[in-house]
This record gives C-alpha cells, structure tokens and sequence, in this order.
C-alpha cells in the first residue's frame, strides 16, 4: 500500500495581517540596539563590540546605521555578556552582564559623552524586554537557573513542562498536553531538530538535565517555522562549553536502609499479611551519581561539554499474592564540541546517548516474577549544525540530523528454558507451529526418563539425527528402545550403549550385570580395563561401573552394605576416597555431600522440555516465559537550512527567515509470538476443574513491519516593523509527506485452513 498525502499549510501575507491568527518567526538570540549622544542624538559610525569568553564569543561587533543602531546576532544564548561601545572624541562605554535569551534580541540604548566631560565610571545593566512587541507567539522559558532552583523529585525535564499556563500531564508520563490537545501534539526540539518518536509520535528520547541550557514552551501563535505538531511545541537549548573549566559532580541515594517504609513494612491489614513477610524482606537501592565537565580545547577556538549519568531507582511493588522490585535503568550521556573555523564560521556537534531498561514489567498478583518481561528503550542521536555569517544581518545555519531507537521487549525466563537452542520442530512442514510443535527435549512425555517413541527416520521427534530402530533385543521384550544423552540405549535398561559397533548394538554393555564381561552373551571389554563397555556405564567418571541394581544411589557393587577397598585391584574399590563410605550420585556434591568435593558429578537425566506461558485455571496464576518478544528500529534522518536575513531600512525594518527541511523517517519491528497454554481448564459454562489442556495459538509466530515516511517542508516568514510601535508578522508554508508500506493482508480463517 502506498500512500501520498499531501498537506498544504498556506497562509499569505494578507490573511497573516490578521490579528486573529498571527504567525512569529523564530527571532535569532542576539543583542539590538541605538547609540546616541548627550542631546539624544543618533550617532551613526559607533563600534559596538560583543564578547563573551565563558561561552566562547570572542569580539563579534557591528558599526552603528544612518539611525544609530545596531544588530548583533546570532549569539549562544547564556549570561555574562559584555557589550562595549565606542566613538572618536567620544569616550568608551562598557556595558557588563547582560544575559541573552534563546530566541530574543535583548534592547540596549547607550549613551556616548564627549571623552572631557567624563568623570565618573559607571557600571550599567541591561536586561530584555518585559514586553517582546515583536512577537505574537505564547510562550514560556525556563533556564537552568530555574530549573536548579526547582525541589524537583527525578533528574527528568519533563517535570518542569508542565509549570508553563495550558501545559498538564495528568498521567504522569512526561508526555504533555497542551490546551487540551494529544500528547501526541506535542513536539520536542532540541537545538533546533526534532526528537519526537516516528511511530508513536511522543518524545522519543531522555535528555541529562545538565545538558539543558533553557527550555522554551510554546503553546499557541508557533511561526510557519514550525510544522507537524496541532498542540505546541517544546524547544530545548543545550549547553556549550567555553574559555574556562567549569565541571561539578553529584550523587543521590535512596534505599531500604534509609526509608524502610518505602520497603513496605506497612500495616498487615492493608495486603492479608504479607507485608509482614514478603515487602518487609525487599531491599530496594536508587543509585543517581552524574558528571558534568566543560572547557577549552583550544582557547577563543574550540570548546567541549560533556555530561553523563546514571540512573537506577527501584520501587518495590505489593502485589498482595506476591511481593517484587520493578527496576528502572537508564544511562544518558551528552557531548558537543563547538568549532571556531573562522571568525564568520562555525561547527557544532552534538551527541546524546540514553539506553533505558525497565525490568519486571506486566506483573500482578496472579503473574509470577519469571512471567513478567523487559522493555528496552533509547538509541542515539548524533546533530551536526554549520553556521555561516555573511555579514551582521545575514547568516545561514545549515543542520544534519540522524536520530535512532531501538525497541525491544525481553522475556523475564528464556524460552528456551532447557538451554538446548532449539523452540519448535515443524515436523508437518506446513509452517505454523502448532502446541505440540514446541521442544520436547528428550523427555517427550514428561516421565524424567528416557523414552521411547523413535522407530524411524520419519520419527526423529527431536532432530537428533538418531532414531531407535524396531526389533526385539536380549530377550528384553522392547520392540523400540531407549533414548541416552549422547546414544541410544537400546536394551531400556538405563544404561548407555557405546554404539561403536551399530552391527552389534549390544556387546558394550555387561547385560547381566553380574561385573565380567561374558562374550558367549555377546558383551565385550572395549578397553580391556576387565569392565565391560567404556565410560558410558560410568556415572562419576571414576572409571569403575556402578552397581547395575542401585545404580542411581551408590556404588556398593556387591550390595554387602559394606565398603570394600582392594589395594592390588583399585579398579573395584567402592570406598571412592578412603572415608568408608561408598560413593554416592547427589547432584554436584561428594560422597559426604559437601558440595564441590572429590567427585563432583551430575546424574544424567533426560533434556527437559521448554516451558511455556502457562495459565492454570485452578490457582488463576500465570507462569512460565512470557509469549511475546519483539526488536524494533525506528529513526529520524533530517537535513534543514534556515537564512536569515535582516533588512534595517526599506519602509521600515524586516527579519526576514527562507529555510526548508526534508526528513526521512523508518520503522522496522519483528515480533514473534508463542502458544498461551491453559491448564486444568473446564467445560463451558462449568466451574469444573478437569486435568485436560487448551491452548490459545497465534495467527502468526512472527510479524515483521515496517514502513518509512518522507516530509518535505518549505517556508519563508517576515517580522516587518513599519514604526518603531508596530510589528506585522507574514508567513507562507508548504508542507508535503509521503509514506510508504506494506500495509494489512487479508485473512480468511475457513479457506486458510
């Protein structure tokens, strides 16, 4: 499926001149001003020099017009601006910590006396306007200040969203509304990009909060600057490094052992008791340690800023029937390193990191731990940003964006629980995996022991390539035989064949079991060690044969009850170690049980089956491997190019802004799903429990989608201020996407089966 959707978002001049539907453009960060002299006067020629070593402005001036003003811009915005001033016969003002806000042009009026009359030194202070007459745009900013100064709960940015008027998240999720419209509405910028998630159209990455140099919320009246978001949009501005080190450390600790009641040592009547046994015995830890560190490469030439952090916070959950922590964990990791090329020309380039994992998901009461799963989250984003400077009122800033995440959902326990690589056999070949499909492992019928069920290469049940062949052997009575770990054991007895002979099956076992090795019975000394058969008989790796009657409990082969030590045949003592106890077969333990010992060895069982997603309608409790995992990728690639241009003096002053930018969005998810098994299930409309299984099946094992999205946005906006009161805001967008995929394939159940 293929589908074109056009979007025209086309506003000319003269509808723009409407008071009703204003649109603003994104004024650049920057200083404006008039110099005059004593009398009030416009002083055409002045130097005006702007400099800023803490961010790494070094000397950016203009020379004031025919009416006294100046213009400089584009500057980083940030604090500790200083402005200086200067005029033949006239005597030099410098104006010092003057702050520059993200997307404004701070107001300065300076007056120049004649260098005689000046007396005294005076130290001025400049701030922004409290009324921005060129702008019709509604918004809010927060600066890191602010946001410092904020007793937030978390190292998230979200959290301050919501402190602009007609910004709410009720839901707690980070994403807000604003004036009532979607979460999904809503877009986030950072240093001029889009972060928002392609597919579910959310933010779609963590930011360290250090990195945010201010937060800029806009919830009405957004230029044709801005585009694909109904509700508002968010931008952030991140911080650079400058000509001086600056760098700071901080940790946060919560846990059990400082908040006991967050462990949940609560009242027994509010959860039946357990809290008295179960959350009591929870320990919880939220680890939050995070770096900031900022400086030179190079001084008045290049610079680096670099933040990292780590979150853990653990929350302890009451879930009445049980009691477990759901954990969270996230690393978010931001760099950029800014380039001086020239006094006109600059490079910045940004990364930010933020891999999250959220453990112990999709748990209740009626869900045990090892059916709960792991959703991961985060990716990379990498932003190149060029800015070319003309001259003072013309700069272009061209922009490269590749943002990536990579979904995924992780089953708590594997599905392949017997660790043997294999989930399905599809021995009909129809390509759906039916319940009776799934690993067998070698016990097929779930008795713990060997079975027998193979009598042909068509029933090669568990693709080991080794079937049990029909007939009769020994007089034993088997028309099959048995499965072993490594061969097969043909005569059912528990005991392995060697199989080096497949004419003979039988000659590498003592049949009898009687010790001796009898070859009118056709049993054979392989190694001629005076035991028949070779290491398969050999449960404990010691080199002697284990009692065929007992032997799953000890290795007392004359069955006197006594341990026998013959010092001139140490192939047939019983005492393995000289304590005077016969060696037994515990699982990984010695002959005294003392775990790793001597003889460490493992009874050899049957593989086990793969559990499965297993509900039980007797206890109404889930267990097993959760049924569904899936691995995603979805990303963004946007170039964008934005001109400036500001016209002083053609009837009336123009900032005027021609930019376009083109973006290319993909998404690719591959989910495979497993049968949902319900045990103990009853007749239909019965509350009878029989011991009978039911199964629900997916439609598919495994989905792939995906799809990709081209955008196409061009626009042009013109702040026109024909007196020096009156600002009239023009802009024009044209907006074109195009997305491309495969779509939905129909189904007909009764036909397809």
């Amino acid at each position: 499926m293929f589908l074109n959707r056009p979007a025209f978002l086309l506003a000319t001049g003269v509808t723009l001149l409407a008071l009703a539907f204003p649109a603003q453009a994104q004024t650049p960060s920057g200083i404006r001003g008039v110099v005059m002299d004593k009398d009030l006067q416009p002083l055409p020629g002045a130097t005006v020099t702007v400099s800023n070593p803490s961010l790494g402005v070094t000397a950016q001036g203009a020379v004031t017009d025919a009416k006294g003003e100046f213009r400089i811009a584009p500057l980083p915005p940030g604090r500790g601006y200083s402005l200086t001033v200067s005029f033949q016969t006239m005597s030099t003002v410098v104006i010092k910590d003057i702050e520059v806000s993200a997307g404004r042009l701070g107001l300065q009026q300076v007056i120049l006396r004649p260098s005689s009359e000046m007396r005294e030194r005076v130290k001025v202070t400049a701030k922004t306007d409290v009324v921005d007459t060129s702008t019709a745009a509604t918004s809010t900013v927060i600066s890191s200040e602010f946001i410092d100064a904020l007793p937030i709960l978390g190292r998230n940015y979200q959290d301050v969203l919501t402190l602009a008027p007609g910004v709410s998240d009720v839901n707690g999720t980070g994403n807000p509304n604003i004036h009532g419209a979607r979460s999904t509405d809503v877009i986030t910028l950072v240093d001029g990009v889009s972060t928002t998630d392609p597919v579910t159209g959310q933010r779609g990455q963590e930011l360290n909060i250090e990195s945010i140099q201010e937060i800029e919320i806009k919830t009405s009246g957004a230029s044709a600057e801005f585009s694909r978001g109904q509700g508002g949009f968010v931008n952030i501005l991140t911080k650079s490094g400058g000509n001086e080190f600056e760098g700071s450390f901080k940790f946060f600790w919560r846990s059990n052992i400082f908040d006991g009641d967050g462990a949940g040592i609560d009242s027994p009547l509010l959860h039946g008791g357990l809290g008295a046994v179960g959350l009591r015995d929870l320990k919880f830890n939220d680890y939050l340690p995070f770096l900031s560190l900022g400086g030179p490469i190079k001084k008045d030439k290049a610079w680096y800023f670099f933040t990292a952090e780590y979150i853990q916070q653990q929350t302890p959950v009451n879930a009445l029937t049980q009691a477990f922590v759901q954990t969270t964990k996230e690393k978010r990791v931001f760099g950029k390193l800014s380039w001086d090329v020239s006094s006109n020309h600059k490079l910045v380039f940004t990364a930010t990191i933020d891999p999250q994992e959220n453990l112990n998901q999709g748990l209740n009461s009626f869900i045990t731990v090892e059916a709960g799963y792991t959703d991961k989250a985060g990716g990379t984003n990498l932003v190149l940003k060029e800015t070319s400077i003309f001259n003072p009122n013309v700069f272009l800033e061209t922009t490269v964006q590749n943002f990536r995440s990579v979904p995924q959902r992780v089953p708590t326990l594997d599905a392949d629980t017997n660790g043997n690589g294999v989930l399905f056999f599809d021995r009909n070949g129809n390509s759906f995996i039916d319940a009776n499909e799934r690993d067998p492992g070698e016990d097929y019928d779930r008795d713990n022991k060997w079975d027998v069920f193979e009598n042909g290469p068509a029933n090669d049940y568990d693709k080991d390539g080794r079937v049990t062949p029909p007939g009769n052997f020994a007089g034993t009575g088997s028309t099959g035989g048995c499965e072993g770990a490594f061969r097969e054991d043909l005569n059912c007895d528990g005991l392995l064949n060697n199989g080096l002979n497949p004419n003979q099956p039988l000659i590498n076992e003592d049949t009898n079991g009687n010790g001796k090795c009898d070859f009118n019975l056709g049993e054979r000394d392989i190694n001629g060690d005076g035991i028949c058969g070779l290491v398969n008989e050999d449960r404990n790796g010691d080199g002697i044969l284990a009692d065929r009657f007992f032997l799953l409990n000890n290795e007392d082969r004359n069955g006197n009850g006594v341990c026998d030590v013959y010092p001139d045949t140490p192939h047939q003592n019983e005492d393995l170690n000289g304590d005077g106890i016969c060696g037994r077969t515990e699982i990984f333990a010695d002959e005294k049980g003392n775990t790793g010992n001597f003889y460490p060895y493992r009874r050899i069982t049957p593989l086990p089956r793969d559990r499965d997603y297993t509900f039980d309608n007797r206890s109404n409790r889930i267990n097993g491997p959760y049924n569904s995992d899936f691995s995603g990728d979805r990303g963004r690639v946007t170039l964008r190019q934005d001109l400036t241009v500001f016209v002083p003096d053609w009837h009336g002053q123009h900032e005027m802004k021609i930019g376009g930018k083109i973006e290319r969005e993909h998404y690719s998810q591959t989910t495979d799903l497993r049968p949902f098994i319900l045990d103990n299930v009853g007749p239909v409309n019965s509350a009878q429990r029989i011991p009978s299984v039911g199964v629900i099946l997916p439609a598919e094992n495994s989905v792939a989608n995906e799809a990709t999205s081209t955008t196409v946005g061009l626009y042009i906006t013109d702040t026109f201020k024909p007196r020096p009161n009156l600002t009239i805001n023009l802009g024009l967008r044209f907006d074109r996407e195009a997305t491309d995929s495969f779509g939905y394939t129909p189904f007909d159940p009764a036909r397809q089966r």
